[in-house]
């Protein structure tokens, strides 16, 4: 009997072991969670506080431009301005021509009108490009604001609100005597 005493004994020795080994883990799991479980705590609680970062912006200097590059500036949108001013305005009379002659809401009409606005448009894309930084405000600010102006005649237009059209023409109408005396075109 003593050889199976000693088979139950290390088989009851060997079965505690691993109990042993599993309530160590366990508890070693337990900790680290807890640890976790804390220090997630306090982060929540104390935020760290991000790293300042400085940085210093500085504004480039004003460009400058010689007084040959202004004038330069200054008769390249004059000359940009005088032949847009004509192409609008002849499209503009083509349009009002056709009109008198076969109605204002005749096709031929429609189509003068629809080759006004694409000429308005192209011409004042055209202008745009052509304004510099060394063009003098007194040339590139009324050009920009006959611009403006054209562009509201032509809005005016397409919504049928035919005084604000109206408006806007006379806008532009004085703004050219500005530009023709700056230009020196008149």
């Amino acid at each position: 009997m003593s050889g199976s005493r000693d088979t139950v004994v290390s088989m009851t020795m060997g079965y505690r072991r691993p109990h042993r080994t599993g309530v160590a883990a366990a508890a070693t799991a337990l900790v680290l969670a807890a640890g976790a479980a804390v220090t997630s705590g306090l982060a929540l609680v104390r935020p760290i506080a991000p790293a300042q970062h400085t940085v210093n912006v500085v504004e480039p200097p004003p460009a400058t431009y010689s007084s040959t590059e202004i004038e330069a500036a200054k008769n390249a949108m004059c000359s940009a301005w005088d032949q847009a001013a004509r192409t609008i305005t002849s499209a503009g009379k083509q349009r009002a021509s056709i009109a008198a002659t076969t109605g204002r809401s005749s096709p031929e009409t429609d189509e003068a009108r629809t080759v006004e606005k694409r000429t308005t448009a192209t011409q004042m894309t055209f202008l745009r490009t052509q304004l510099s930084p060394a063009t003098p405000s007194d040339i590139s600010k009324p050009v920009s604001d006959w611009m403006a102006s054209q562009i509201d005649a032509m809005h005016g237009v397409n919504v049928r609100d035919w005084d604000a059209s109206n408006a806007a023409i006379t806008r532009g109408n004085d703004l050219v005597d500005v530009i023709d005396a700056k230009c020196g075109l008149s």
